[in-house]
């Protein structure tokens, strides 16, 4: 085929149509982009997209936000970018989030002021409220934001001195990673001792029994009895080996606490023992409402409503559907019809109450195990048990679920992968062009 010269132009103006219509089709797509906030994030881990959970978090917070960032202008290491990169997508979902830079060594009472010592480090303002964040973290900005929104800081109180997990201690039956992170939700850590002669006042705080093993004495159950009926707001966690002497509480509440461990034969399928349960179905209650991950519940026990005792009653998860209660034992379980209780088993509770001028509200857990050190981290465990205090302090409008760590995914390459990588891109890919090119030339010329 003889290229003419009418033919040449004819092909020069369709390759200057087509590269016309490229530019004019990428301008705008760039302008609808623009207009309409449309962000694509083709990270890995979704870096540079918030999580859900931020997002419902943002739409909680009446107010603007202000944040400061202390910043130094050298050469070397300046953070300004990275700051703007992390704090743009929280400004896109709400657009009252204002933030400005100071550098420390030209305003130096700015930053004493702010009692800011690292560089980098932002001060977050909403409300007449501040506190200062240090890393550029989604899950420790969203945190930091829940707890400045936290109206009055709420008091968790444990019950020590009888076996109970212990937000101080480090064991696997122990809850300091739970008090870590109640914590960083802004919850004040107390803990209770009755051989102190400490006391508890229904109103002021949340009482947590953290499944004691020893049994309590009279009197202190009855201080716990006039605690509820006080109208105090409880967490009761309780495992399969004892109650410890804290039958009455459940007798005033209306409540049953079967012995024996709920059997989940659905574990196996998860390669799981039979002796832990999955939850995967959640009440229709503000506790599990954005509750979309199983939760793990080793060994645990029943919770029934026994009788009405003025307390509207919730069962927030029920387990084991193909399942029982096993009272003889797990080595070999088997369901004995006249001895155990077929499933689905409840083993979580919710308890509300009006009592005088407010809510009274009483949470029942028959699996202590599921938040302990050992198994916090596990599923949605950690979720469950923040948004069960969340809702218990009268603080229902926190509830959510925590922004997950997003991990940076790293590719090692062996040397000699490598040195061909660069071999290619340097040296072969060019001569391989030019090969073609050459070829392509020497068609034309022979047509």
């Amino acid at each position: 085929m003889k290229i003419t010269a009418k033919l040449r132009l004819q092909l020069l103006i369709q390759n200057g149509i087509f590269i016309g219509l490229l530019l004019g089709i990428s301008a705008l797509v760039l302008f609808v982009a623009e207009a309409s906030n449309i962000r694509w994030d083709l990270t890995h881990s979704q870096r540079n997209t918030l999580s859900s959970a931020t997002i419902e978090t943002l739409k909680k917070v009446n107010g603007p936000i202000s944040i400061t960032a202390f910043v130094t202008t050298d050469a070397e290491g300046d953070l300004r970018q990275p700051i703007v990169n992390f704090l743009t997508p929280y400004q896109l979902e709400k657009s009252d989030i204002q933030f400005t830079f100071i550098n420390p060594r030209e305003d130096p009472f700015a930053a004493k002021r702010a009692g800011v010592t690292v560089n980098g480090e932002l001060l977050i303002e909403l409300n007449d409220r501040s506190e200062k964040l240090k890393s550029l973290s989604e899950q420790d900005l969203t945190n930091l934001l829940i707890r400045l929104m936290r109206k009055d800081q709420q008091v968790i109180t444990a019950l020590v001195g009888h076996g109970e997990g212990d937000f101080s201690r480090q064991g696997s039956k122990d809850l300091s990673d739970l008090g870590k992170k109640l914590s960083t939700r802004g919850f004040q850590l107390d803990v209770l001792n009755f051989a102190s002669g400490q006391d508890l006042d229904s109103e002021e705080s949340v009482l947590l029994v953290g499944s004691p093993t020893v049994t309590l004495l009279p009197g202190e159950v009855n201080r716990i009895k006039r605690y509820v009926q006080g109208g105090g707001n409880l967490i009761w966690m309780v495992d399969e080996e004892t109650t410890a002497g804290l039958d009455p509480v459940a007798d005033m509440l209306g409540i049953a606490l079967p012995k024996g461990v709920v059997i989940d034969p659905s574990a196996r399928l998860q390669n799981g023992s039979i002796a832990f349960s999955l939850a995967e179905n959640y009440a229709d209650h503000p506790v599990t409402e954005l509750m979309n991950v199983n939760t793990v519940f080793p060994y645990a026990r029943g919770v029934f409503e026994l009788q009405n005792t003025g307390y509207s009653f919730t069962p927030l998860i029920t387990v084991a559907p193909q399942g029982w209660i096993e009272t003889q034992g797990i080595k070999n379980p088997s369901f004995q019809k006249n001895e155990d209780i077929k499933g689905p088993i409840s083993i979580v509770a919710a308890l509300e109450r009006n009592v005088e001028d407010r809510v009274q509200r009483i949470v029942v857990i028959g699996s202590g195990k599921a938040f302990s050190n050992e198994f916090l981290a596990s599923l949605g465990n950690a979720d469950l048990i923040t948004n069960i205090v969340n809702w218990i302090s009268g603080d229902e409008s926190l509830i959510s679920i925590e922004p997950k760590t997003r991990m940076d995914m790293t590719l090692n390459l062996p040397p000699l992968a490598i040195s061909l990588i660069v071999t290619g891109f340097l040296f072969l890919g060019p001569i391989g062009l030019l090969i073609a090119g050459t070829f392509i030339w020497w068609l034309r010329r022979r047509a």
